[in-house]
């Protein structure tokens, strides 16, 4: 399975080969469980294992990765920020790229680093955009750099 960030527009499909299959919607979104219930019909139907979580959390993302058996599959399914939030859980839980498939359903906003004073936070805006540290004061451009690994996009002095 090839994970080259985030998947917007069709629901991806799930990897034929994985055995297991973790199927986590973010938040309250209809999309979102709409994909989940798209991807458990594709498991089920190749005779693999799915488990769902509805309304999954970052820290449930992450206890049920460090639970699961090597090779498993991890999909997630929510608006861009909770999405981000939780691919980092996953991938600091140990999750490999090509084991996930990060489906954002849809572009709410986005976490945001300052190099400047090290802090992370919330913010409506995209790459590109221009925006003042909410901890430093600082204008930093979002850059369109993803940190898969911590679920931030990266600022830049602007």
């Amino acid at each position: 399975m090839k994970n080259s960030g985030f998947v917007t527009g069709a629901v991806p499909p799930i990897d034929p080969g994985g055995r297991i299959h973790l199927l986590f919607s973010l938040g309250d979104c209809a999309d979102a469980r709409a994909a989940v219930t798209a991807w458990a019909a594709q498991a089920l139907a190749l005779g693999r294992v799915a488990t769902t979580v509805p309304n999954a959390s970052a820290d449930e993302v992450s206890r049920l990765v460090r639970e699961a058996r090597a090779g498993a599959r991890v999909l997630i399914a929510g608006p861009r920020r909770e999405a981000m939030a939780a691919t980092a859980a996953a991938r600091t839980a140990g999750v490999l790229p090509c084991e996930m498939t990060t489906y954002v359903t849809a572009a709410d906003g986005v976490s945001l680093f300052c190099p400047h004073c090290a802090t992370t936070q919330s913010v409506d805006a995209a790459p590109g955009a221009v925006v003042a540290c909410g901890s430093c004061g600082l204008d930093l451009e979002i850059r369109p750099h993803l940190s898969g690994h911590h679920g931030t996009y990266l600022g830049a002095v602007a």
